[in-house]
């Protein structure tokens, strides 16, 4: 094999774009989960008031996560579509389906919070 020869090996930057997109998305939808169910959190410090459900960091994340993850299941459907499918178009996919899920279901009301019932 000489120096300028291809070793055969292809790579995937719309898969490898897919996953970062992904992670991107999938951190904005775990922080809206926790504010979801532990709305008292400090994990964004002096932010934290901001992430109420309905505050206007709380849309910002959703609205970001939502994108994000549309945009990591399109590049992982785009990036196997040439027989070529590999563990970043499937992390692709997957990452991209789980920045979807916060917005998804909040959208459309499948998530409600508990809130413990005091005791008598």
């Amino acid at each position: 094999m000489g120096i300028f020869e291809s070793s055969g090996k292809t790579s995937n930057p719309l898969g490898g774009t897919g996953v970062l997109v992904g992670l991107l998305g999938t951190g904005c939808s775990v922080v809206l989960w926790i504010y979801r169910f532990q709305p008292d959190s400090t994990l964004l410090g002096k932010y934290a008031p901001q992430m109420a459900v309905g505050g206007p960091l709380a849309d910002q994340l959703r609205l970001l996560a939502a994108f994000l993850g549309v945009m990591a299941v399109i590049a992982g459907i785009v990036g196997g579509m040439g027989g070529r499918g590999s563990a970043t178009t499937i992390g692709s996919l997957l990452l991209g389906i789980a920045s979807l899920t916060y917005p998804v279901l909040t959208y459309l009301n499948l998530v409600t919070r508990l809130v413990p019932t005091p005791i008598k």
